[in-house]
């Protein structure tokens, strides 16, 4: 009466989908993911961004062409027309160069890392989905298995009430189990459908690789010990490198910042051919232009430069605090959740038992159906629980190997 149960039950180890294992669902999902993409493009635009940083040194190429009337040489008017070419540099662009270049790099670096973090969350995020779906499929199982065997119960119960061997009472007792079980199983059902939605889109991929499960493809262990995650996650995560990549950014950006207070010094030269009182002209020239800043803007800006520095740096250290807290309760949830698959098996085995010993009581009559259904319902959640388990503790395991940045 209870075989499929059992079966359901003893084969609930961790599995993956055959055509869709785990590691090519996180994959796709990271290739067809709108949040990848668009970190992507960012470092696309920064990628552009230094690679202008690294131009601005290189000279302008300019034209100048001036016509005004003036005093000829016999107490006549006459056009003055100058035609410069040439070339045009700024010494403030040289001098902010260096420090102009590390604020474009820093930032391309950062979102680089950025993108890596985006990576990473969104396989986080198919990882419970996908362990999700895995979990309502084995739940559809052990339903089904349930409802077969209130099914089996209550054509049993039915015969033994014409044999006289048992009350009207048990027949109604078995409609109402497989009632429920049925119900249990079109709530599984609908669970399942949209757990595998939820994936299927995640991951681009169509329902029908989700039709079929195989064995688990074993994958080493993570740490459960907290501080040797935490360490590892402070070395690599790409969120913390982001991070600290854009406290670098800011200190080049002050140093840009206190160049602008210098004066602004703009230095052109070329070749100048025209007329000039009526008298042909040609040969090199040269200009230089200088602008005093009287006002305080460039010393508040960096000011202002000063004070995203700091926020970049408190943000450093709370990215580090947060990794520190989240991957140590990552750590402790793992190791807490292999204890929780031992405990939830025994807890089942001993169900199972239970169940075993009242139905061989109800055949000699020293068990009542409703001690059966009682037994039965206990074991179905002792299963449920094993499960859930099951799948928690692979959840848990993938889930700190990417909290670790691996």
């Amino acid at each position: 009466m209870i075989a499929a149960i059992v079966f359901a039950a003893v084969t609930a180890v961790p599995r993956e989908f055959t055509g869709l294992p785990l590691q090519s669902a996180l994959q796709n999902a990271v290739t067809h993911s709108p949040d990848v993409a668009q970190a992507q493009e960012r470092v696309n635009e920064n990628a552009a961004l230094l690679a202008a940083a690294r131009g601005i040194r290189a000279p302008a190429l300019v034209a100048n062409y001036a016509m005004a009337p003036q005093a000829g040489n016999t107490n006549n008017t006459v056009l003055q027309r100058l035609t410069t070419v040439g070339g045009q540099i700024t010494l403030g662009d040289y001098l902010a160069y260096g420090a102009t270049v590390r604020q474009a790099y820093f930032t391309l670096a950062g979102s680089q890392f950025d993108l890596l973090d985006a990576q990473r969350a969104e396989r986080i995020k198919v990882i419970g989905q996908y362990y999700t779906a895995l979990k309502a499929v084995a739940t559809v199982g052990l339903q089904r298995a349930g409802a077969q065997s209130a099914q089996r119960d209550l054509r049993s119960a039915q015969l033994r009430y014409r044999a006289g061997d048992a009350p009207r009472l048990d027949v109604v007792r078995a409609q109402v189990a497989l009632a429920q079980a049925q119900s249990n199983v079109e709530a599984a059902q609908v669970d399942l459908a949209n757990a595998q939605d939820a994936l299927a889109v995640e991951t681009s991929r169509p329902l029908a690789v989700f039709s079929r499960l195989t064995a688990a493809t074993g994958v080493p262990a993570p740490p459960a010990d907290p501080q040797r995650a935490i360490v590892r996650a402070l070395a690599v995560r790409s969120d913390l490198m982001s991070a600290r990549q854009a406290v670098r950014a800011e200190e080049a950006a002050v140093s840009v910042a206190q160049r602008a207070v210098l004066p602004a010094i703009t230095v052109n030269a070329g070749y100048t051919t025209g007329v000039d009182t009526g008298i042909p002209v040609h040969g090199p020239s040269a200009s230089v232009n200088v602008a005093l800043p009287i006002s305080h803007t460039a010393s508040d800006r960096t000011a202002a430069e000063r004070a995203r520095l700091a926020q970049a740096q408190y943000r450093a250290a709370a990215i580090q605090r947060r990794i520190t807290v989240d991957v140590g309760a990552a750590a402790r949830t793992y190791a807490e959740t292999i204890r929780a698959v031992a405990s939830a098996t025994r807890a089942r085995v001993a169900a199972q038992q239970e169940l075993q010993a009242t139905e061989i009581g109800y055949r000699s009559g020293a068990s009542s159906s409703l001690d059966v259904e009682t037994a039965r319902s206990t074991y179905t959640q002792a299963a449920l629980s094993e499960l859930n388990a099951i799948y928690a503790q692979g959840q848990a395991a993938a889930t700190l190997q990417e909290d670790m940045g691996s």
